[in-house]
């Protein structure tokens, strides 16, 4: 029972750290789309694209951490109770949970890409209005 209770604690912590790196990414993107607009210069804002791939490949490793020890969690909850706990944390014996299945997955594309066509679209339409002003 405490087996289940350290894994559970671990895809707790790797939800909420997926959350945090959420909040960071749009925190550094309003910035930095704040500074392209103080500069009056839209392409600038073009650079919030770096941060938001970043934060979407490092949450998409956050989520494939995570579903491997949910997969460890699902084994350790299927074994017998006879059979004694091995409190092993390791990854290497952990199920094999792939990358890319978690990067398209909805949440993180479903945030990430938004995000990145609203830059782009802003952008847009900002060097737009920019350019019939000057």
């Amino acid at each position: 029972m405490k087996q289940l209770e350290m894994l559970q604690g671990v895809v707790t912590r790797m939800a909420a750290q997926c959350a945090t790196l959420k909040n960071y990414c749009v925190t550094i993107s309003v910035a930095i789309a704040g500074f392209a607009i103080t500069l009056q210069r839209p392409i600038v804002a073009l650079l919030t694209l770096v941060p938001i791939l970043s934060f979407a490949f490092l949450d998409a490793r956050y989520l494939q951490v995570e579903r491997r020890f949910r997969k460890r969690f699902d084994a350790v909850a299927a074994e017998g109770w006879d059979t004694s706990p091995t409190f092993n944390m390791g990854n290497k014996d952990n199920p094999v949970s792939p990358y890319w299945p978690a990067f398209f997955s909805w949440s993180v594309a479903g945030f990430y890409l938004p995000l990145a066509v609203v830059t782009v679209l802003a952008v847009a339409i900002a060097r737009q209005v920019y350019d019939k002003l000057i």
